[in-house]
């Protein structure tokens, strides 16, 4: 009787396999309609923004962002709140600035060498046509450090704004 010994894979086709998995995968899942919409959504609608802060510059800034992202990075188109296929709700509920990184001065109080804008919202992307939110989240939030030595708290809310858009469009296209 003999026996033939198993070739074992080498190492080289093992890598190789690995290489082409997650472009394998790729093939299964495709992105369509409005580039991480549901492909029915179309056209969005961007009622004004609530503000629960004393922050009241933030609502055009955000307001702003959150449109640009909703046409600009998730494809779909503005419209009337009566006429669009999704409406996107948002409150802006929460504002801080605070040190992240100080020396306390005797005497003096404390020199800050960096501090931190925080923005929380709520926001909801409601599917008219399905009478469903397609995604939602009571507390998204933002952050963005800045060096008050050389750059202004307007600095750190406009790297917050920015950081919470990004939430909220991945938020959006991680549900499809």
């Amino acid at each position: 009787m003999t026996f033939h010994a198993r070739r074992q894979p080498s190492v080289r086709a093992l890598f190789l396999l690995l290489a082409l998995l997650p472009g394998l995968g790729g093939c299964v899942y495709s992105f369509s309609g409005g580039g991480g919409l549901p492909e029915h959504v179309q056209t969005v609608a961007v009622p004004p923004i609530q503000n629960e802060t004393s922050q009241f510059a933030l609502v055009d800034a955000f307001t702003t962002q959150l449109t640009e992202a909703m046409t600009g990075r998730l494809g779909a188109q503005l419209a009337a709140e009566n006429q669009a296929d999704a409406i996107v709700r948002a409150a802006i509920t929460g504002y801080d600035d605070q040190a992240l990184n100080f020396e306390a001065q005797e005497g003096q109080g404390a020199q800050v060498f960096q501090r931190r804008v925080t923005i929380r919202a709520s926001v909801e992307i409601y599917d008219v046509a399905r009478d469903r939110a397609i995604w939602s989240s009571q507390s998204v939030t933002g952050a963005g450090e800045y060096a008050p030595e050389s750059e202004t708290e307007e600095a750190g809310r406009r790297l917050a704004l920015e950081n919470l858009i990004q939430k909220i469009v991945n938020g959006a296209q991680s549900q499809w």
